[in-house]
């Protein structure tokens, strides 16, 4: 594993949330509709996620496992950020953030996405060419 781009991985990952979800929170007609706000971010979770995922397996053989680790450690990152930018600045109580159920839907997905494309890559990355 190729810690530093997997670290690069978690950051870009982590500002690409704060961005987007910075941004539902003050668009008309969502911004006080916290369910629609989550489910935006969630759907523009998979392009973005896969988008990273290829760019930081691009120069690490991926494999499913990879694609595992490569989900806790942005995980871990992201989780990192958040409690020391997001929480203090933004929402001031570490009770109310952490208890949040969407978040950890978003957390699972994450890690689902990033396991997949270990695993969807590998299978590309290991095709068989003899055919």
């Amino acid at each position: 594993m190729k810690y530093t781009r997997a670290a690069l991985f978690g950051v870009f990952l982590w500002a690409f949330i704060f961005v987007i979800y910075s941004i539902l929170m003050f668009a008309p007609g969502i911004k006080n509709q916290v369910f629609f706000q989550y489910l935006i971010l969630w759907v523009l979770l998979v392009p973005t996620v896969l988008f990273l995922a290829k760019w930081y397996f691009h120069m690490d053989e991926p494999t499913t496992k990879k694609g595992f680790l490569l989900g806790i450690m942005a995980l871990v990152i992201g989780l990192i950020l958040d409690s020391i930018i997001t929480v203090p600045f933004f929402v001031k109580s570490y009770s109310v953030y952490f208890s949040n159920s969407y978040l950890y839907i978003g957390l699972l997905e994450v890690l689902l996405l990033t396991t997949y494309a270990g695993y969807e890559f590998d299978s590309t990355y290991t095709k068989d060419t003899d055919k």
